[in-house]
């Protein structure tokens, strides 16, 4: 039997790409409320849900696109999209195998660096406010 390929585009990659990381912030989320919380472990809980809501939002802007069937996608959205998806997978896999290689660990010598990182170098959070912003323009157009 032949396979079949479909090329997805950019666009639905993208979408694929946000809900990626959706689910890895919200199984972040789960194993932090599995223990008790340290200032920093609420700090990075708080900053995963925001972060999540904005990917919500990029998600939805994108279906909402989609649904509508307008040519509102450019290659400067989706090179924007790639690299944030990127940027927040990787923190988020760092995250992930800090958590499930040991608690203490993660109290004692991850997480202080790893919201400092959050905040102060990869601003992941106003990077995807940006690209939320840029959406709501350009679909509104």
């Amino acid at each position: 039997m032949r396979e079949t390929r479909y090329e997805i585009s950019p666009i639905l990659r993208a979408a694929g790409a946000l809900s990626e990381c959706l689910s890895s912030l919200t199984a972040a989320v789960a194993k932090l409320s599995e223990k008790r919380a340290t200032l920093e472990e609420k700090m990075i809980k708080r900053y995963f849900h925001e972060l999540a809501q904005g990917v919500s939002t990029a998600s939805s802007i994108i279906h909402r696109i989609l649904s509508g069937e307008k040519e509102s996608w450019s290659s400067e959205n989706h090179v924007q999209a790639t690299q944030l998806t990127g940027d927040i997978l990787l923190r988020l896999k760092e995250f992930h195998k800090a958590i499930d290689y040991d608690w203490n660990y993660l109290e004692q010598y991850f997480e202080h660096g790893f919201y400092l990182e959050l905040t102060e170098s990869s601003h992941l959070l106003e990077r995807t406010h940006q690209f939320v912003a840029r959406l709501k323009l350009e679909s509104n157009k």
